[in-house]
């Protein structure tokens, strides 16, 4: 699909009312396939407001604008080992801001640790400080997205199955104005204003790909802005990767998206996927998607299949799954 002969990004995207319910969903999303590089949250209002050049009242306003500025996810025990690692060292300082983008978004954090610094602050005791600004920031971001009527999540999705799972996964947690879209994956404004205004030097390549630092500090990645270089390269690899299943499933001969989309109707049983000349990543893929298909929308019963039952299809799935793990 494409919006003016520019390819199209898909991504199901829901606005939610409070974190407990965010992170639940995205919880949900990682353990049924989903990479953490395919999920993100809107930036800070001010941010926001500076990149698109006016205001906006309310998440709906911007929720379907490829041009509005996103930060990627963050895990909470990441946030929490943020500020127990601060903590009486100051080795940790120099990774904070691309380790928790979430909470250390500036503003508050740079001129906190301006002040500490200027006050003579060191050791524990700076690391403590530290670590409140951290939790201040945290509960600064939560609260200017609810002010601004929520918690925005987007899931880039590549086939019919993930747009199907992460639709649904987003709806049980209580998302609302959950609905899918497409995106140009080159924005032409993104892509002017990425590639349009930097130097050759700022131009970085990882894994034979290539990204842009800009002079924000954010990384451009082909239809994509992060705020390291980290979670740049993080998606790239998840670029790579896609690609290796599509490769194996090339090889192997088979559909993959109709084979993602729904792996019972191509190998009707474990033992079949099991027995595929299939690489083990892509084997996992199509067991993570039949493990959720077996859990939340009872595949095997509502098909009117004859075969195990949903307890002990999930026990071979879990099994299968547990083999190629430890075979890594």
């Amino acid at each position: 699909m494409t919006d003016q002969g520019l390819p199209l990004a898909r991504e199901a995207v829901g606005v939610f009312q409070s974190e407990d319910a965010l992170q639940a969903a995205i919880d949900d999303l990682l353990s049924h396939g989903f990479d953490r590089a395919e999920i993100s949250l809107l930036a800070r209002s001010d941010s926001v407001e500076r990149k698109l050049g006016h205001a906006y009242r309310k998440v709906a306003e911007v929720e379907d604008d490829a041009a509005a500025p996103r930060i990627a996810y963050v895990a909470e025990e990441d946030v929490g080992n943020a500020e127990g690692a601060v903590i009486g060292t100051l080795m940790y300082v120099g990774a904070l801001a691309g380790l928790i983008p979430v909470v250390a978004s500036g503003g508050a954090l740079a001129a906190g640790l301006v002040a500490l610094f200027i006050g003579g602050g060191a050791g524990a005791a700076l690391g403590t400080a530290l670590a409140r600004i951290i939790g201040l920031e945290h509960a600064e971001y939560i609260a200017d997205q609810v002010e601004h009527g929520g918690l925005a999540l987007w899931v880039r999705t590549w086939n019919e199955g993930d747009e199907a799972r992460a639709v649904k996964i987003l709806k049980a947690h209580s998302g609302a104005d959950v609905h899918l879209h497409g995106l140009p994956d080159l924005h032409p404004e993104l892509e002017e204003r990425y590639l349009g205004a930097v130097s050759a030097a700022e131009a970085e390549a990882y894994r034979n790909t290539g990204f842009v630092h800009s002079g924000d500090d954010e990384y451009y990645v082909r239809g994509r802005v992060f705020s390291s270089a980290e979670d740049a390269k993080s998606y790239i690899d998840r670029l790579n990767y896609l690609e290796s299943l599509h490769e194996s499933a090339r090889s192997g001969k088979i559909d993959l998206n109709a084979a993602l989309t729904n792996p019972v109707a191509e190998f009707r049983t474990i033992e079949n996927l099991m027995a595929t000349p299939l690489s083990d990543a892509l084997k996992l893929e199509f067991l993570r998607r039949w493990e959720y298909d077996a859990k939340t929308l009872g595949v095997a019963d509502n098909e009117g299949m004859t075969g195990p039952s949903p307890a002990v299809l999930l026990q071979k799935i879990e099994l299968a799954i547990a083999s190629l793990e430890s075979a890594d």
